[in-house]
């Protein structure tokens, strides 16, 4: 299975979106299992001729000759994510920051968020300009086609509240008390909370505790990369102990850290994190 990930090359697109891949599987090649870990980012899919079976824990997709065209959105998963992969598969998955994808969508991000398996579609030339990408191939021009076509369907976000809360608890995870906020910016907690649901898909508790994770996890990855055998974990101050630190990332990842860094693909500046099985 060939994975390459890259960032936006347009400066404009990548204060929207934090990177993307694609994936190619062939049909001789074994069949793929791993888990991928809770984060923040809105994640949007898109297959062809492939079946996917989806819930609140996982993935399978199937190679499946003539299927319908596959796009999906994913923003809020709590615990580990099983992905399978069998057959031929072509797939390109978009990361979109926090508040990203909102600033590409007429609608609220809550209106395609109904269920796992609902298929996020929201263009009328979606579907077909995706499609005709996924079957390109040269990756320098699919790269090119991507960029040009969400630059052209940017329309602009502003919602001050969320995006500066979104900031001091992206900026000061430790710290940031959503009551202190609430208080900071002449408002309550509850409306807060309503607009993390409408525009991000998660509690502002469980942004804080996932970015808490990830930044732990990215500032761990060098260190686990260079001494990979001993499975070393500096600890970090904005877990209130240790202990604290290793119950987080046993929610997160179903593993205490020192197991997590041995046993997971760690990539370096890069958002993919995968533990395969």
């Amino acid at each position: 299975m060939q994975l390459q990930y890259f960032k936006p090359k347009n400066k404009l697109l990548a204060q929207y979106l934090e990177g993307y891949y694609f994936l190619e599987k062939e049909r001789d090649e074994p069949t793929v299992e791993y888990f991928t870990f809770p984060n923040n980012f809105s994640i949007v899919s898109v297959l062809n001729d492939t079946h996917i079976a989806m819930d609140n824990t996982g993935a399978f997709a199937k190679e499946k000759k003539g299927a319908p065209f596959l796009s999906t959105l994913i923003c809020h998963y709590k615990k580990p994510f099983k992905v399978r992969y069998e057959g031929k598969i072509r797939e390109i998955t978009f990361y979109f920051k926090p508040l990203g994808l909102n600033a590409f969508i007429s609608k609220p991000l809550e209106y395609y968020l109904e269920n796992y398996s609902s298929s996020f579609a929201p263009f009328e030339d979606y579907d077909m300009t995706m499609k005709s990408i996924l079957n390109g191939s040269n990756r320098e021009e699919q790269r090119n086609q991507i960029e040009k076509y969400w630059l052209s369907k940017l329309i602009g976000f502003e919602n001050p509240l969320i995006q500066d809360v979104v900031l001091e608890l992206t900026e000061n995870a430790e710290q940031a008390s959503i009551e202190q906020l609430a208080a900071k910016h002449h408002t309550s907690r509850q409306n807060i909370a309503r607009q993390f649901h409408i525009h991000i898909g998660k509690t502002p508790s469980e942004f804080r505790k996932i970015q808490r994770f990830r930044e732990t996890m990215a500032k761990n990855t060098k260190l686990a990369n260079k001494d990979k055998g001993k499975g070393t974990l500096s600890y970090d101050s904005s877990f209130y102990d240790q202990s604290h630190l290793i119950k987080d990332f046993k929610a997160f990842t179903g593993l205490a850290p020192k197991a997590f860094f041995k046993s997971v693909s760690l990539q370096e500046n890069a958002t993919i994190n995968w533990l395969f099985l």
